[in-house]
């Protein structure tokens, strides 16, 4: 069974749109997905019912961007309940702090010649949620810089460049404590790779199992073998559920294809039974 539960569409950060994502993942054999957009579940329903179509169990997931201090931790949330008032507002303040947080960038970018305005970047986000990856699209679009990767340095929005703006912090534990109340299953997405921050260690994630963690994501494209192990083997003592995925965010993920990283089917079925849904 492949099973791939870490995807994103253009209601975040993805290009393909919730559609266009359930019918690549049919292609390429997959049975389960989710679909993990960040802070929020706008493209929930459409994937679910595209999903049933082609025969795909769906998880209704999400991807909350969450700090401690300045390390940037994403909390992952499975079986989640999207009609959750607490949910839907945690995922509409941190969208609105998105959408300040692009103007801001934008402001900057202009005042260093590179001019752009917020409807250069909606044209990249169709979904509610606008980003850095939507404002690197419109500087090549403009013929500012050649790659999107070239907009993540020190001299355009990279973290600590002149137009870097700060996002609006939201904690662990507030995004975990919000997970749960929705009736879902909070998990550290790639806890190998944490923005402006280190690998998290056993303790760090011990700390995060005490404030509700459910899970790790083991498999994951931004882990290699070692991590892999390391981080399967930290679940399997702190006795926390394995969960894995691509990362697929489709043109702004280049390499990387639904199902190449995910899960087996023993590790699905305790995540199923975790959120009672057998």
């Amino acid at each position: 069974m492949k099973i791939d539960l870490h995807m994103h569409s253009t209601y975040s950060d993805g290009t393909l749109n919730p559609e266009e994502l359930v019918k690549k993942s049919a292609e390429r054999g997959l049975e389960a997905i989710s679909l993990t957009d960040h802070d929020t579940t706008a493209g929930t329903a459409e994937a679910a019912e595209v999903a049933q179509k082609n025969d795909i169990e769906f998880v209704p997931g999400i991807e909350i961007s969450t700090y401690r201090g300045e390390a940037e931790y994403h909390i992952l949330g499975y079986f989640i309940d999207v009609e959750n008032k607490e949910l839907q507002k945690l995922s509409e303040d941190i969208i609105q702090s998105r959408i300040d947080r692009t103007k801001k960038i934008i402001n900057k970018l202009s005042e260093m010649g590179y001019q752009l305005d917020y409807e250069d970047i909606k044209e990249y986000a169709s979904g509610v949620s606008v980003g850095r990856p939507h404002i690197a699209r419109a500087l090549v679009k403009k013929s500012y810089i050649e790659e999107i990767d070239d907009a993540f340095t020190d001299e355009l929005i990279g973290g600590g460049s002149p137009a870097y703006v700060e996002k609006e912090k939201v904690k662990p534990e507030t995004a975990i404590k919000t997970i749960l109340k929705s009736g879902g299953i909070p998990v550290i997405a790639h806890p190998f790779l944490i923005n402006h921050g280190d690998p998290l260690e056993k303790k760090d994630i011990e700390k995060l199992k005490q404030a509700g963690l459910k899970g790790i994501e083991v498999y994951q494209s931004k882990h290699d073998e070692v991590n892999t192990l390391r981080y399967k083997k930290i679940a399997e003592e702190l006795n926390l559920l394995i969960t894995g995925g691509s990362d697929y965010h489709g043109d702004n993920s280049p390499g990387i294809m639904p199902g190449e990283w995910g899960i087996d089917y023993d590790d699905y079925q305790k995540l199923k039974i975790a959120a009672n849904t057998d």
